[in-house]
């Protein structure tokens, strides 16, 4: 996912297409806050750095949706704001992602110099499979809706929803990887890879809306 998103839609579709635009941001206003606040909460007790970048990422896309859910409702109460608030909003996720990209390199390195590893919870376990099963039809259906509608907005909270599901394979695979061969380090490193495809995301969506 990358570069500016291009319109593909006539005017006659778009009203449905942002109406499904608003619908999203809704359904990941609760999916991605519920999902975010317990992988927060097992994180943090468990030293599972990608669960815990997992839920603050995924907590973060509930806040970034609520950016989309008004700039989608303002559309459809006054359309002939659509580029100002788009702008805005494109502008607001983008360093969303840049904070998250930010937080999760620092928290990796910090962890790959304690040597900190992550510990195998059932509930932890548990959030990880749900996100994979859950997060990717979504950020998928974002990703294909801010192609029709041309929102790099709506393109950007797309990748923080799919970057929350690779944090949650990151985060199994982690555990994994620790429990049988040892690799204390493969959490942190794998965080280490996502934090720099946000950190790319990020500028890409902040540098696109000030062209705009």
């Amino acid at each position: 996912m990358s570069g500016d998103a291009t319109p593909a839609t006539t005017d006659e579709a778009r009203p449905a297409l942002v109406h499904r635009a608003f619908l999203l941001s809704l359904v990941s206003i609760a999916l991605s806050g519920v999902l975010g606040g317990i992988a927060v909460v097992v994180g943090l007790a468990t030293n599972s750095l990608s669960l815990l970048g997992f839920g603050f990422d995924a907590a973060i896309d509930a806040v970034a949706s609520i950016v989309l859910a008004w700039r989608f409702g303002a559309e459809k109460r006054s359309p002939e704001t659509t580029e100002r608030i788009e702008r805005i909003a494109e502008t607001a996720v983008g360093f969303v992602l840049l904070f998250v990209a930010a937080y999760l390199g620092i928290n990796a390195l910090m962890a790959l110099a304690s040597g900190t590893h992550p510990e195998v919870t059932p509930v932890g376990i548990g959030i990880s499979l749900v996100s994979l099963v859950v997060l990717p039809p979504l950020a998928l259906a974002k990703y294909r809706t801010a192609k029709a509608l041309g929102s790099g907005a709506l393109r950007a909270d797309s990748v923080l929803t799919g970057v929350a599901a690779a944090l949650a394979l990151i985060s199994l695979v982690g555990l994994a990887l620790t429990e049988i061969y040892g690799l204390t380090w493969a959490d942190a490193i794998g965080a280490i890879v996502v934090s720099a495809v946000l950190l790319r995301e990020g500028y890409v969506s902040v540098r696109s809306a000030r062209i705009r």
